[in-house]
């Protein structure tokens, strides 16, 4: 029997592998797992025999510059974004000549600028008319107050109590004038008192509802009076002319809305006064008198 020696495993003539590694720059291209592309690969594969580098900011990159739609709108000042020059020249105007009106009712005037601009006969001739029927009807309500006052004659009623704590009439009075008790205007007074507080309630309700449309009309008088400024080179005469007539209406309704006012003032201190003058005989006087009635041991004056 012939003893041989055993054999590693044959698979054949395969190609020994190259004494040199192929460098993995000259792989010869594959199938890769993510492929950018060769502009990629040039960019992110280093050089082997540059020299590492420190880090450097110098060189950043340009910020793309945002586009239309990302950008912020910038806030602009009102009477610069709207779309009729008139409306912005208007504006301009009264931040320009009224500052303190502008920058209480900014936003009341660009609507009402917004309404008659561009400016038009037609919308001149009917300004405003709504808020004057409006304060028309509110001055109805100080007219009422004021007649109610007249009426209630609380000096007179209050002067006559006044009169029956003076003592005993003379001889005329007790012949032609039956002796009246203090105590008597007890009831009327206590009335006329609560009516006054009313009065009082109901004419603060009447002047600021009063004072607000006459402040709302003054708005539209200055509306006016910006657009007259605009136009007065317009040779339009009819729209002149009733920009002028439309102006003296409304300033003689703001006129008349102040007067009111101050005549529903004068009434309101007079009414207040009154107030103090009957709680003082209510609670005071009359006590008074009563007291010394009953220390005589009668009700009335002796005959």
């Amino acid at each position: 029997m012939t003893h041989q020696t055993p054999k590693a495993f044959d698979f054949g003539d395969a190609p020994e592998p190259p004494s040199d590694p192929i460098d993995p720059v000259d792989r010869p291209a594959g199938p890769r797992a993510f492929d950018f592309g060769d502009e990629h690969d040039a960019a992110a594969a280093p050089d082997r025999n540059s020299q590492p580098r420190a880090l450097s900011f110098d060189d950043v990159p340009a910020v793309p510059a945002a586009s239309a739609v990302t950008r912020k709108t910038v806030a602009r000042p009102l009477f610069d974004s709207e779309d009729h020059p008139a409306v912005r020249d208007a504006l301009a105007t009264v931040h320009a000549d009224y500052p303190d009106v502008y920058a209480h009712s900014e936003q009341r005037l660009a609507i009402l600028f917004r309404r008659i601009l561009p400016v038009r006969l037609a919308l001149v001739t009917d300004w405003a008319e709504e808020p004057l029927m409006e304060q028309a009807a509110l001055l109805q309500p100080i007219t009422e107050l004021v007649l109610k006052f007249t009426q209630m004659g609380v000096p007179a009623l209050l002067e006559a109590a006044l009169d029956t704590t003076k003592g005993p009439p003379g001889m005329f009075g007790r012949l032609f004038r039956r002796p009246t008790s203090p105590a008597e205007y007890r009831p009327v007074l206590t009335s006329a008192r609560t009516q006054l507080l009313q009065l009082m309630t109901d004419s603060e309700v009447a002047m600021r509802d009063l004072e607000a449309s006459a402040k709302g009309l003054g708005l539209h008088l200055l509306v006016l009076a910006v657009v007259s400024t605009l136009v007065e080179d317009a040779p339009d005469a009819a729209l002149r002319d009733a920009l002028v007539q439309r102006r003296t209406l409304i300033q003689q309704a703001v006129r008349q809305a102040e007067l009111s006012v101050l005549q529903m003032k004068q009434v309101r201190q007079q009414a207040a006064d009154l107030i103090g003058q009957v709680s003082s005989f209510l609670t005071v006087t009359l006590p008074a008198v009563e007291m010394a009635q009953a220390q005589r041991g009668a009700g009335s004056w002796p005959p």
